[in-house]
């Protein structure tokens, strides 16, 4: 006890009247900062209210945020799904068409490869009989330049026998002339 009673002492030594100030103090504005205190805990107790509010009306509206956003990725899922499936059936209606054209196309081809087919056979006859005709008047006209070659020949030949016998007279006609 001596011991608090020295600092004490030493407190009074150091700074004369100190509890005395705060005593005064106390006396004269004892009313005021019990007043303040009050207000200052009735504000504090408000704001922390206030605080507690705002917490709670922004925690509602971030739940109510989520759950829009939520609600607007379904409405998008279920709309992309549903443009998947539209996309997807009008890709297979497309392939069938697809389908459908090609094997119509196909159809077309196969037939008009068999009428070429028939046409190529139908010319190739054609012009197998053309030749055939080709080659027998050509054998009808060699024979027939034959026949008139023969008797070219034979009435040249019967020119030529002719010019022998003139060539006989003649040389007759120069024996008696040498002669004469």
């Amino acid at each position: 006890m001596a011991e608090t009673t020295n600092s004490k002492n030493s407190a009074e030594i150091i700074n004369p009247g100190l509890g005395d100030i705060e005593k005064v103090r106390d006396i004269l504005f004892g009313k005021y900062v019990a007043s303040f205190e009050d207000r200052f805990a009735q504000l504090e107790s408000r704001l922390e209210a206030d605080v507690e509010t705002l917490k709670d009306r922004l925690t509602e509206k971030l739940e109510q945020m989520d759950q829009a956003v939520n609600d607007s990725l379904l409405k998008l899922d279920n709309q992309i799904e549903k443009e998947q499936e539209s996309r997807n059936s009008e890709l297979k209606s497309i392939q069938n068409t697809l389908a459908e054209a090609e094997t119509a196309l196909q159809h077309s081809i196969s037939l008009m490869e068999d009428q070429a087919n028939q046409d190529l056979a139908s010319v190739r006859a054609s012009l197998e009989e053309s030749h055939q005709e080709l080659l027998d008047q050509t054998l009808s006209v060699q024979a027939e330049l034959v026949g008139q070659l023969e008797s070219q020949k034979e009435e040249l030949k019967g020119d030529k026998v002719s010019r022998d016998a003139l060539a006989l007279m003649l040389d007759e006609v120069a024996v008696k002339l040498r002669g004469s």
